[in-house]
């Protein structure tokens, strides 16, 4: 997991990603290496849509994210389109 070696040479780069506070406040129970475990699966998602085994108490957290950063992920790819296109007023 603390492989970081190839994320240079990855392909999806997002550069940033939004972290919420109901992030931060889920990890409360967990000890210093369980915390690292989810930030760090976190990053590598929103960042660079990896995916990795997880522990079965982070995957369940875990699960509780993705769908946040999936949608954060459409709204980055929408926004790249273009937006509603201009409408001609006469």
């Amino acid at each position: 997991m603390n492989d970081w070696s190839d994320i240079e040479n990855t392909e999806i780069n997002h550069e940033s990603f939004v972290f919420y506070e109901s992030f931060y406040l889920s990890m409360d129970s967990l000890n210093f290496e369980e915390i690292a475990t989810f930030l760090v699966s976190i990053c590598r998602y929103a960042l660079y849509e990896e995916t990795s085994n997880l522990p079965p108490n982070i995957e369940s957290m875990f699960r509780l994210v993705k769908p946040q950063l999936d949608a954060n992920l459409r709204k980055r790819r929408n926004g790249k389109l273009g937006g509603r296109p201009i409408t001609n007023k006469p």
